[in-house]
């Protein structure tokens, strides 16, 4: 996935993660706004829980967060974008749509299938949501050490969140996504792909077949920022990774400073400099020589 930093300041957080009998759990915390952007994958389905309530600037596919809300887990989706807050800890749980629709309809909540594919969210009531974050959370810090152990707190994990889904307490929210949502997430997969461009605004918008006004809306609805402004911060992101990462750098053939900022787009190098100091909190060079460090 991509991941990119959209608050400005050092980044501090931390992510883990713990592979069980048919299930996977991560955690994200991150002490800045992130967002996250990237294929699902085929026979995937996820459920991703908020812990710590600070999900004022969360989105899911550039919807607002639901408070104690389930989501995640629509199975029509081919890609996963979302943003998290800063001061946030995130948890997702990864498995098999193959896999848990069988367990679905083996229950006899088959009929759930259907409403999975309808909505990505579901609003949980405050026993199940921390019951629910409690379990995952216990599995991460203490992570089983035998197949036996993995089996059943895997196993254990996929009823409790089978029992949320079919409990009468919570409340489904209907999902669809606007031709806007839809806008704004291509916008960010073509900056991601086309990092070196130096298009303009128009020639974008004819890229993407838009308007100006309907694509700068769709950002400042969702990033609170101009599309020109989000393309900026996606390549200064693009700049910190392969500054981060000697490899990456050397299989694009790149080896100074002002080689990655015009790789990423960036013609003028006193401008580069000063944007990416005030973003990341350091210099591209301090960036570089931790990296070889």
């Amino acid at each position: 996935m991509a991941v990119v930093q959209m608050t400005p300041g050092p980044l501090i957080g931390r992510f883990s993660a713990v592979h069980l009998e048919g299930i996977s759990l991560l955690r994200i915390s991150t002490n800045q706004v992130l967002l996250l952007n990237g294929d699902r994958g085929e026979d995937f389905t996820s459920f991703s829980l908020e812990v710590t309530g600070n999900s004022d600037e969360h989105r899911v596919q550039c919807q607002a967060f639901e408070p104690l809300g389930l989501y995640g887990f629509n199975q029509n989706l081919s890609e996963s974008h979302c943003q998290l807050g800063a001061g946030s800890v995130s948890l997702i749980s990864i498995t098999s749509s193959t896999h848990f629709n069988k367990l679905l309809a083996r229950s006899g909540h088959d009929h759930l299938i259907e409403t999975l594919l309808s909505s990505n969210t579901l609003r949980l009531d405050p026993d199940r949501h921390n019951a629910l974050c409690n379990q995952m959370m216990a599995a991460l810090e203490t992570p089983p050490l035998t197949l036996r152990s993995s089996y059943f707190t895997g196993q254990k994990l996929i009823e409790a969140l089978i029992d949320s889904l079919q409990s009468r307490s919570n409340h489904f929210v209907p999902f669809s996504l606007t031709s806007r949502n839809q806008l704004v997430r291509e916008l960010v997969q073509w900056a991601t792909l086309n990092q070196g461009s130096n298009a303009n605004l128009d020639q974008i918008c004819e890229q993407l077949y838009t308007s100006r006004r309907t694509l700068i809306l769709g950002t400042k609805d969702n990033f609170k920022c101009g599309p020109m402004e989000l393309l900026r911060i996606i390549r200064l992101q693009q700049v910190h990774t392969l500054l981060r990462c000697h490899k990456t750098r050397k299989s694009a053939q790149l080896s100074t400073i002002s080689e990655v900022a015009q790789h990423c787009g960036f013609r003028s190098r006193g401008h580069f400099a000063r944007a990416y100091r005030a973003h990341f909190g350091e210099t591209p060079r301090a960036t570089l020589m931790s990296s070889l460090a």
